[in-house]
């Protein structure tokens, strides 16, 4: 049926809306298969197709069609490319009329066992950004007329439809892509804000009860409670890392230094002082400031338990390709024997996997100078 013959234009233009409003549910290549085959019998052709572009524009990555059996398609085989009649209208980016596709300049051809096709209209599919999408295609009319302005000004609507279905189909997506990203958002803050603030809370008020306790078996159950308490945390922060990468690495390294500084120096009563660079934390990625701010935390959870401390100096400075997180304290101090805990071997561990390395000096009675140093962009 051509358009320009439709005695009933209110059919053509409640089909054109059913389309505008189509199933938000409905997958895109359901959507545009409906927008070829309305389109290729509306306008009274044989034929309908969808060509949709490749990334770099020049060729098809996709072809929907309409009209061929599946025995016709079987024997065509591989589907275009976008060479030939196919790839001008993608050159040209405009409405492409052509009454005898054997005839014209670009014609390649068609492949053994392609249906003959003569009468050719293309037009563009354009997203509301102005990008074209792909190309909507009708090739013999059933009249066998040459296609008209009609024609033509009837697949350019279609066209823009097709163009309304891709973007209401990206705005789904992105606003499912955003629900997700918020949730997991709102998950990794109550993770960090409720769960590890309470746990660490308890830690701090475990540890503060190790000086006082006299049974040594009680002592030692106590710090096996604490190691598991301090993994569990670790495996939560690890959570929220995995969560967040896109958390601002101002926010990960210098506040969040300051803010585990300041709550062990609050709740313990400790004065403890942190020093950092000015302008380090653009030069440190993710993955070195979430490892620099574990191994603050495991050493002052050190110092916590066995340092008997009342001062502690942070410092975290620039050296090259490398961070440096040196920590001081005033406290006992221990040899070189006692001192080989798991603790300071995990410090180790993580300093070694991101290329740097972990020196700690103390002396009984001097306190503990622990130097710690990765790669900036480990």
């Amino acid at each position: 049926m051509k358009f320009r013959e439709l005695r009933d234009p209110d059919r053509l233009h409640a089909l054109i809306d059913a389309m505008l409003l189509m199933e938000a549910d409905s997958p895109l290549g359901t959507l545009l298969q409906q927008i070829v085959t309305t389109a290729t019998e509306l306008a009274g052709a044989r034929y309908g197709a969808l060509g949709v572009l490749s990334r770099d524009g020049g060729s098809l990555s996709e072809f929907i069609t309409h009209g061929l059996t599946p025995q016709e398609a079987a024997r065509i085989g591989h589907r275009p490319t976008g060479k030939g009649v196919l790839g001008e209208t993608i050159r040209v980016k405009s409405p492409l009329r052509i009454d005898d596709l054997t005839r014209h300049e670009t014609s390649a051809g068609f492949p053994p066992g392609h249906p003959p096709m003569r009468r050719f209209l293309g037009v563009p599919v354009v997203t509301r950004d102005g990008h074209v999408w792909g190309n909507l295609y009708i090739t013999e009319p059933l009249d066998d007329e040459p296609f008209s302005y009609d024609d033509e000004l009837l697949l350019v609507t279609f066209g823009r439809v097709a163009g309304s279905v891709i973007d209401q189909s990206n705005l789904r997506r992105e606003l499912r892509e955003l629900s997700v990203a918020e949730e997991r958002e709102r998950l990794a803050r109550d993770l960090h804000d409720t769960v590890i603030q309470r746990l660490f809370g308890v830690g701090l008020n475990l540890q503060m009860a190790l000086p006082v306790m006299v049974n040594e078996q009680a002592k030692a159950r106590l710090n096996q409670a604490l190691d598991e308490l301090n993994e569990t945390i670790h495996d939560i922060r690890t959570t929220i890392f995995e969560i967040d990468q896109d958390r601002a690495t101002e926010d990960t390294l210098r506040q969040r230094a300051t803010a585990l500084t300041s709550e062990v120096g609050n709740r313990l009563g400790v004065q403890a002082h942190l020093s950092m660079v000015s302008g380090l934390s653009q030069q440190v990625n993710e993955h070195c400031a979430h490892h620099t701010i574990q191994a603050l935390r495991e050493i002052l959870s050190n110092i916590v338990r066995h340092s008997e401390a009342t001062h502690v100096d942070v410092n975290i400075e620039d050296d090259g390709d490398f961070l440096v997180l040196s920590v001081r304290d005033n406290g006992v101090g221990f040899d070189g024997v006692s001192g080989a805990g798991r603790g300071l071997r995990n410090l180790a561990s993580r300093a070694h996997d991101l290329g740097g390395e972990c020196v700690i000096e103390s002396d009984v009675g001097s306190g503990t100078l622990v130097t710690w140093t990765a790669l900036k962009k480990a």
